[in-house]
């Protein structure tokens, strides 16, 4: 049975569940960002790669030979001198005093990937230089980052510094009320500060997001913050140990930095890129222990969505049903009864997760499409009991009825008279300012513009939605989330090569802010359709003459559609497929429509 009304009192009577959601997205336009150009065939010579994938680089503004041959070869020069991140220098002359001084250091993070991942990448190099240091990871219940009582307890226990990671940029009241008590703040973040400018009271707030950072770039994780800080920190204390802390922690910034999904791009293109080659060879045994987990097909590498579908849930899986304490102690124990203790504890946590995540999603889908005006509502609001609808699982629900109603949406766990919620958005609407607007509504809320989250009254459900669709009419319109499907390059048959494959390989990692190039071709015939365990097909297509052979992962409903003959466009990925030890280009095939 479906949950009731959540938005208005008195609760209207529940309805009969829809067993199957009845709403249906419109068909996405097609289009194409570039095509290749003349000069693109002329970088393309001169670099020896395919114009397609200088093409693609072009219009994500690398324009240059140069900088396209930094972008397929970063090195260390991309990385920006830490002292242009504000108050650094005020952060590592205090972190130094405390390890010289043996005074009690107390790490405050977060509990998902990336605040994990800053706790993990914090204490192994506080306990390289020799510091007194424990950790401090908050429970999904207690809320997200700092609080009174969280200064309160580091105080009682002793702790003489606390430094934050992934957090604390907007904790004003916390960070005075360290000040009251003399216990020394420290706070690293990369989310955004307040509208208002103020910034929290504290001995050093290390941000790229200030509005007075020298820095140059904003897109740093949490953990990317606290490594450029410990960058500084090792120098100073012991910079013997620069180089191998810099060759042997990226495995942690590379992790964090795709689960977050900051920008791939600039200094985050080098920290991934070396990042990955060093979780694929890493020599910490949790990590090790997390990767045979995920049951990657060994390819001698690793690529974002690796991190993304495989390392990222499990460490997830800790923070939204259970503890995220869990997910840290994979990533700092040395003991291998532990370790595989662990592992096997967040993989069946990972498991229920999914159970969860489908349960909700089906119960959320039913509501909206019960109560929802999808002609009209430019946002989505959807509550469901905490029961069912874990506080950890809502920002998957809101993500997957963005992907199916393509509008911003909330899913929203109700705890009692309380209730927790997660934000996701699209079409470059902005809920960072969304939650500015509807301040007076909610008990709380923050984030960035593509995510957020808040708390709000039961009571006021109803009303902080009204708020949000009466907010969303002044700045979104239809037009403006109308389905499209958006190819980085359109592409013909003499364009089609191995070497394309190789480099558009060669432009992993790919995440946010470089995505996975998605080809267009035209006018190709579809020759032939073999089915794959059923759900799956393969064949060939012929474009211009030439013979391709394709994949078309779980699609065979779609392939009904289509018989051999048809003529079609088609949205693809080109790769590299090994069989027997023979390697041939294979189209990855994403999307199929009549040819136009």
């Amino acid at each position: 049975m479906s949950s009731p009304s959540l938005f208005s009192a008195p609760i209207s009577p529940p309805q009969a569940p829809l067993l199957v959601p009845k709403y249906c997205a419109p068909p996405p336009r097609w289009s194409a960002k570039t095509c290749v150009e003349i000069g693109d065939v002329r970088i393309a010579r001169e670099l020896g790669i395919s114009p397609v994938a200088v093409a693609i680089l072009r219009v994500r503004g690398y324009k240059t030979a140069a900088q396209i041959e930094s972008f397929f070869h970063p090195t260390p020069h991309l990385l920006r001198d830490p002292s242009g991140l504000p108050d650094i220098e005020n952060a590592v002359s205090r972190l130094a005093n405390a390890i010289r001084g043996g005074e009690k250091i107390l790490i405050f993070g977060d509990y998902d990937v990336d605040g994990i991942t800053s706790t993990a990448l914090v204490k192994r190099t506080l306990d390289l230089l020799g510091a007194n240091c424990a950790f401090r990871l908050p429970e999904r219940d207690e809320g997200y980052g700092l609080s009174v009582a969280r200064i309160d307890e580091a105080k009682e226990r002793g702790f003489d510094l606390m430094l934050t990671v992934d957090c604390g940029i907007t904790a004003i009241e916390p960070a005075q009320r360290a000040r009251e008590i003399g216990l020394d703040l420290l706070i690293t973040d990369h989310h955004e500060p307040r509208e208002d400018g103020l910034l929290p009271d504290a001995i050093a707030v290390v941000n790229p997001k200030r509005a007075d950072s020298q820095y140059g770039f904003t897109g740093l994780s949490g953990c990317g913050v606290a490594f450029k800080v410990l960058q500084l920190l090792v120098g100073e204390i012991a910079p013997e140990k620069r180089a191998s802390f810099e060759n042997n922690y990226l495995d942690l910034v590379a992790l964090s930095t795709i689960a977050d999904c900051v920008p791939l791009c600039d200094e985050n293109r080098y920290l991934t890129a070396i990042g990955l080659g060093q979780l694929y060879a890493s020599r910490k045994k949790g990590l090790r222990r997390l990767i045979e987990g995920a049951k990657f097909k060994d390819k001698g590498f690793f690529v974002g969505r690796d991190v993304s579908f495989g390392l990222a849930p499990r460490l997830n899986a800790a923070g939204r049903l259970a503890s995220p304490t869990l997910a840290l102690r994979l990533l700092l124990s040395k003991d291998d009864d532990e370790i595989e203790a662990t592992a096997l504890e967040l993989e069946n946590l990972n498991s229920t997760r999914r159970s969860y995540t489908d349960e909700a999603l089906l119960e959320a889908q039913e509501q909206i499409e019960r109560e929802a005006n999808l002609a009209r509502d430019l946002v989505l609001v959807a509550a469901g009991d905490v029961g069912k609808w874990r506080k950890g699982i809502v920002g998957l629900i809101a993500a997957k009825l963005v992907e199916k109603y393509n509008r911003p949406a909330f899913a929203l766990s109700v705890h009692g008279e309380v209730a927790h919620g997660s934000g996701r958005s699209c079409a470059d609407f902005d809920l960072h300012a969304l939650i500015s607007h509807v301040t007076p509504h909610i008990l709380g809320g923050g984030g960035h513009a593509a995510a957020c989250g808040l708390t709000v009254e039961k009571g006021k459900i109803g009303v902080f939605r009204d708020a949000s669709l009466e907010y969303a009419q002044n700045v979104l319109s239809f037009e403006q989330l109308e389905p499209q499907t958006i190819a980085d390059c359109e592409v013909s048959s003499r364009d089609l090569s191995s070497q394309l494959a190789l480099d558009l390989a060669q432009m992993e990692p790919c995440g946010t802010g470089n995505e996975c190039a998605v080809l267009m071709l035209r006018g190709a015939q579809l020759r032939t359709a073999w089915p794959l365990k059923d759900t799956h097909f393969k064949g060939k297509i012929i474009a211009d003459g030439q013979a391709f052979d394709y994949v078309w992962w779980n699609s065979a409903a779609k392939m009904s559609e289509f018989a051999p003959g048809d003529e079609i466009d088609l949205l693809f990925v080109p790769e590299i497929n090994e069989f027997r030890g023979e390697r041939t280009l294979q189209l990855n095939v994403k999307a199929v429509r009549a040819a136009r």
